[in-house]
């Protein structure tokens, strides 16, 4: 018999082995229990999360003669032969993108289905269409004949037109957690007869990005050898170095242990490491290290602030590693400026000497507080520009302007736009710093609200109106004016906005006439040039 790789040898066939998308699975099954089939589907989402595998099951389950529970029965003729279907059409788009295609799909479309009940178009990556050709699918999918069910897959649903959307029920396909895949890969081990350990089956699931199929491909490549799959033949045959080696990595920078970070790279240098692969695992394993003082207040050598900024430097070296540069001597600096710019925090010193005083005496409580009081004036020094408040007029202008012609799809793409600033090159990092740390939560042609965990951190941002706002206009080329509150502050508004619509209130778009905050003087018509820094 003809070898067939896993991922091919093992695509589900039904429902119940579709992992990961389970919202999805079911609202498909309820669709074809109620008989509320839709005739145009799109589904989209990253490569390897199902989409095409739950097109073809969804395609076999509404034509199947005897249905269980919105399930194809697997044994009727149709489900028997549904292979070889002709009333199953599949299109790739990549290859058959033009008009003629289309108009070649819509001539045979009015033809009744040769077995089943209804006839069955997909088609796949279809953001790869001409623009011409989404045209002339567009009428079709308007008023299909009663008999055709259009599924459309993409991987990249922000170049398919809002017009073809707007007639397609959207299903949004999820990478798939490393735990599902582990134990799926686990599964088809043990049928296949695959020795492999615990630490490797859930490292080459982490390795596949949330595509099953990319983790059946890596397993498919590695079992070849014969031998047991350890999580040391995943590092060396990948290219790639474990969770532990990472963790590894950043336990030098926290006991600030520059020899033995220099030689680890080196190691890694040596044994070539997919340098991507390495810093975004780097970037995981530090992201998960901050929440954790974030969340716990837990003390270390390295704060919150110091694993974000390395996060962020960790960030832009990828963006640096096409050019014409060893990348791990871009790491060593890196890693190297981290270590000296780093010491330990102050405050655990002292939150270590007010508890052992507090034990000692009751006179230790008068020590403590006055620590804590030093405590708080050094952070007073430091940000003594940051507790003043921006003038509260202009937050209300600007509030009341975005209200104005605020749009969700201006919301959704803005925020793709955000992503892309944050991660330019040419953004300052105390910019990407603010923009990491708020939420986009409004958005018009004009004006932009962010919104923060608090108050401080609203005023900080506010201080910077000017550099943000460039940041945006320097990578977008778009003229924002941007505000941002606390999200007590917006749910108020927000509950405001919301009630006004009710009541037919209308919002009004009111100047900027000389109001003055921090940085900037603002006047009717903002000028760069007659910014008067106060």
């Amino acid at each position: 018999m003809k070898y067939k790789v896993l991922y091919r040898k093992y695509r589900p066939t039904d429902f119940e082995n579709i992992i990961g998308q389970d919202y999805i699975v079911t609202t498909l099954k309820n669709s074809i229990i109620h008989n509320n089939i839709s005739h145009a589907y799109i589904f989209s989402g990253p490569r390897g999360t199902g989409k095409t595998t739950t097109a073809k099951v969804f395609s076999k389950a509404i034509n199947c003669l005897e249905p269980v529970n919105g399930a194809p029965c697997g044994k009727c003729e149709f489900c028997q032969n549904f292979q070889e279907n002709p009333d199953i059409i599949e299109i790739d788009a990549a290859s058959n993108n033009g008009v003629e295609e289309i108009r070649n799909l819509i001539d045979n479309i009015k033809l009744a289905p040769t077995n089943g009940k209804y006839k069955v178009y997909i088609i796949d990556e279809v953001h790869m269409l001409t623009e011409s050709a989404f045209n002339a699918l567009l009428l079709t999918l308007e008023e299909p004949p009663a008999h055709s069910i259009f599924i459309l897959a993409t991987t990249n649903i922000e170049k398919v037109p809002i017009t073809i959307l707007s007639r397609c029920q959207r299903f949004d396909f999820q990478k798939i957690t490393v735990e599902c895949i582990t134990e799926r890969l686990k599964k088809i081990c043990e049928l296949e007869d695959i020795k492999i350990t615990p630490d490797a089956l859930e490292e080459i699931a982490y390795l596949s990005e949330g595509g099953m199929r990319d983790a059946l491909s890596l397993l498919d490549q590695l079992s070849k050898s014969g031998e047991e799959i350890t999580i040391e033949f995943v590092d060396e045959n990948i290219r790639t170095v474990s969770l532990k080696n990472i963790k590894e990595l950043l336990d030098t920078l926290e006991n600030n242990d520059s020899e033995k970070c220099l030689n680890l790279i080196n190691e890694y240098r040596n044994r070539s490491v997919d340098y991507k692969t390495l810093v975004k695992k780097m970037i995981d394993v530090a992201a998960k290290r901050a929440k954790q003082i974030k969340l716990t207040s837990k003390y270390t050598r390295l704060t919150f602030t110091d694993y974000k900024k390395l996060i962020l430097n960790l960030a832009d070296s990828i963006t640096k590693i096409n050019i014409n540069v060893d990348s791990y001597t871009i790491l060593e600096m890196l890693l190297l400026e981290f270590l000296n710019s780093t010491t330990k925090p102050l405050d655990v010193e002292k939150k270590v000497i007010i508890k052992e005083a507090i034990k000692e005496n009751q006179d230790a409580n008068l020590n403590a507080s006055n620590l804590i009081e030093d405590e708080q004036n050094s952070e007073r020094y430091d940000n003594n520009d940051v507790s003043k408040n921006i003038n509260n007029e202009l937050i209300d202008i600007r509030i009341n302007n975005c209200f104005v012609d605020a749009q969700k799809k201006i919301l959704e793409n803005t925020k793709n736009d955000i992503n892309d600033i944050i991660n330019d090159v040419n953004t300052p990092g105390e910019v990407k710093s603010i923009l990491l740390d708020s939420v986009l939560v409004a958005a018009s042609p004009k004006n932009l609200i962010f919104t923060t965990t608090n108050e401080h951190s609203a005023n900080k941002a506010n201080k910077m109106l000017n550099k943000i706002e460039s940041s945006i206009k320097n990578v977008k080329n778009i003229e924002y004016k941007v505000i941002f509150i606390t999200t007590e502050r917006w749910q108020e508004e927000r509950n405001k906005y919301v009630e006004n619509l009710k009541a037919n209130k209308k919002y009004s778009y009111i100047e900027e006439s000389e109001v003055i905050h921090e940085e900037t003087k603002i006047s009717d018509v903002f000028d760069p040039s007659k910014v008067e820094i106060i």
